[in-house]
């Protein structure tokens, strides 16, 4: 208790040097929490294109291993022309796929549902599909048929 009386106290440059580190530490801290959360909110964006390139890649072949033909026919009603895919079993028709509004829609059963958003460019051809996003990711795959005859 001797040494609290005999206590001179802080001088205002102590207080300011520990208010400056104090600062100092904090700015550092936010700088790191901003950095983190940034990068975490891009990661998860990219991870859901990632899922939702891989979900229509998905989908696409499902539908393609229930059918025996591919049509692929150009939309010349619009503007631009759009490509329609169109997958047969015998006269049925299975699903129908496009590309419109940078969305693959696809029509089954007389229903439009949106499968994948922000594409910029979709192709089956054969038994290939590629779906490339508007950032530059890519989606492809072969499909066989697992039909037997």
């Amino acid at each position: 208790m001797k040494w609290l009386l005999n206590s001179k106290g802080l001088t205002l440059f102590e207080v300011l040097t520990v208010v400056v580190i104090l600062a100092v530490v904090s700015m550092l801290s936010i700088s790191i929490v901003t950095s983190a959360t940034k990068q975490q909110l891009e990661q998860s964006t990219h991870n859901r294109e990632i899922k939702d390139l891989s979900f229509a890649l998905k989908v696409i072949t499902k539908d393609f291993r229930k059918s025996d033909n591919l049509i692929t026919e150009s939309d010349d009603t619009t503007d631009p022309p759009k490509e329609l895919h169109t997958l047969l079993l015998g006269e049925e028709v299975v699903s129908t796929y496009r590309l419109e509004n940078n969305q693959i829609i696809r029509n089954s059963n007389g229903k439009d549902e949106v499968i994948a958003y922000k594409i910029s460019s979709f192709t089956i051809s054969g038994g290939a599909i590629e779906i490339i996003s508007e950032d530059g990711q890519t989606a492809a795959t072969d499909i066989t048929q697992r039909r037997g005859k």
